[in-house]
């Protein structure tokens, strides 16, 4: 009796695990099914592999809805993805041309998700044209970060496949036996022979220079032509200094020592003529008693001057 009564209980237990399982699993579809949500459409140019009804969709990161739906799109190119997005978040989906929906890859598992958010610069342009009407309002789309990684591993692959190896190869096998000929020439070791004395006679020759430069003694003349500099700079900003009005003085005083030292080279230049006049006089007189000494004890006095008498009324 014991024995079927345990049976019954292991009975009367997994039943009821089994109505508690369906039931939860009853109450969950019931509750995503009456969820108040607003579907928007997506088309993507790249595969979705991945990417499974019921997916999830973000918005910045933040849970936003379900993926509904995946179908190829009328023109056959494009895929479909429609999304349920719960009410709330869809208030700030509407009209915003800014937005563009990306796959992003979810963990290591291999599974995807939409992630919706604002987008600038180029990625506002990579959104596909529709060529049909779309069922939903439209959030563009956005190359994946896988997509745009395996675009860019691509384009390198392209660019160094198109590089041409024959001719690199044998460009480089023309310049080694090029160069291997330069060295095996029999002037190269005259030429590096040539270098070497050309190198020990520019030594020699910069030792020469800096040991006459010591002799010459060249740091007094340095040190006073830098002394120099120094007062004609200090000249200059005391100049700078100087008024207007103390140039216009200064120059006027240098015209009236101009016009004085000018009177005094005329009355020099004056008495200059009057002394070499006397000194002519002098000159032939000392010539005259040279030759008759006795001129100077009977010579004849000199006539005296008569003075022309006053007129009257003058």
């Amino acid at each position: 009796m014991a024995t079927e009564a345990s049976k019954f209980q292991v009975g009367v237990f997994v039943i009821a695990a089994i109505v508690i399982g369906v039931g939860s699993l009853i109450w969950l579809g019931a509750s995503r099914f009456f969820e108040e949500t607003v579907s928007f459409v997506t088309y993507f140019s790249e595969s979705v592999q991945g990417l499974e009804p019921g997916s999830a969709v973000k918005y910045r990161g933040v849970p936003a809805g379900r993926v509904g739906r995946i179908r190829i799109a009328p023109d056959g190119d494009l895929i479909e993805v429609i999304m349920d997005i719960d009410s709330e978040t869809a208030e700030f989906l509407r009209g915003d041309k800014s937005l563009r929906a990306k796959l992003e890859l979810s963990g290591i598992t291999g599974l995807r998700y939409v992630e919706i958010s604002r987008r600038t610069g180029d990625e506002l342009n990579q959104a596909p044209v529709l060529s049909f009407q779309p069922p939903y309002e439209v959030i563009g789309s956005s190359k994946s970060s896988f997509q745009a990684i395996q675009q860019a591993l691509s384009n390198a692959y392209d660019s160094f496949m198109s590089l041409d190896f024959k001719g690199i190869s044998g460009d480089t096998r023309s310049a080694l036996q090029s160069a291997r000929r330069v060295l095996d020439d029999e002037r190269i070791p005259t030429v590096m022979a040539n270098l070497e004395r050309t190198s020990a006679a520019a030594a020699k020759l910069a030792t020469n220079m800096e040991e006459m430069t010591a002799e010459l003694k060249l740091a007094p003349a340095i040190d006073n032509a830098t002394e120099a500099t120094a007062e004609a700079k200090a000249l200059f900003a005391q100049l700078n200094k100087v008024t207007g009005a103390q140039v216009a003085e200064a120059a006027a005083s240098l015209a009236e020592l101009a016009q004085s030292a000018q009177q005094m080279v005329a009355g020099m230049q004056y008495s200059i003529d009057r002394l070499d006049r006397t000194v002519t006089s002098l000159k032939g007189l000392t010539e005259e008693v040279r030759e008759q000494p006795s001129l100077l004890l009977f010579a004849d006095p000199p006539p005296q001057r008569v003075v022309p008498p006053k007129r009257e009324g003058k």
